[in-house]
């Protein structure tokens, strides 16, 4: 087993400060639309207050992980960009609704799911900031509202944004552990181990219709 594809320790720390920034966002937001005890808020101001403060916490993060995909060519295992990416999507596709047997293989940081999941991420953030702070409702801003046709229609699209950004945690983690534990491991270890030429050749063979192997789905 070869260790030839790394996670940095600079992705690894982005990655987990933007999983806690976010989680304290849901945490708060839930409190904001749905006021209950249970949540551990004394009272709506210490709510606005977390909810508005992780914010520009996540600008930054989000402002500096892009700065580092630019700067390191990061960028290139992160989004698709070439037509031998988006040639596996069918595939992708086809795996991730089991109607093949035959599992994905990847050799890149990130499978074609979870590139287009992170393309998607970025693509909703300018939405989901300037419903933010249009519902901060600070008069510098209120011109935003020109874009949203309202205070109530940029709640509105703040939510849905909500929902989305949920959604994509909740996937990307069931990509993560339905690919390989392997490669969610590597986010603590750094390093996620690739079959050597030798492996993948035994592999090939066991999933062969003569093969003794037993191909399913788990990825």
């Amino acid at each position: 087993m070869q260790n030839n594809i790394r996670q940095p320790w600079e992705i690894r720390l982005f990655h987990w400060l933007i999983f806690v920034v976010i989680m304290l966002k849901f945490w708060s937001g839930f409190y904001i639309s749905y006021p209950h005890p249970l949540w551990g808020f004394s009272g709506m101001y210490g709510a606005r207050m977390l909810h508005a403060t992780m914010t520009p916490v996540l600008a930054a993060l989000l402002a500096f992980r892009i700065y580092y995909a630019i700067v390191s060519g990061d960028w290139r295992e992160v989004i698709a960009w070439r037509r031998s990416d988006f040639r596996q999507i069918r595939p992708w596709l086809r795996t991730f609704l089991f109607l093949q047997d035959t599992p994905l293989r990847v050799q890149n940081k990130y499978e074609i799911g979870q590139r287009l999941l992170f393309m998607a991420v970025f693509l909703t953030m300018p939405v989901f900031y300037t419903t933010g702070v249009i519902l901060l409702n600070f008069p510098f801003f209120r011109w935003l509202n020109v874009f949203y046709g309202g205070q109530g229609i940029s709640r509105i699209a703040h939510f849905l944004a909500s929902v989305f950004l949920a959604a994509f945690v909740a996937f990307h983690i069931y990509l993560a552990l339905s690919l390989s534990v392997d490669r969610l491991k590597a986010m603590f270890t750094g390093r996620i181990p690739v079959p050597s030429a030798k492996e993948r050749s035994i592999q090939d063979e066991s999933d062969s219709p003569g093969g003794n192997g037993k191909p399913g789905h788990v990825r």
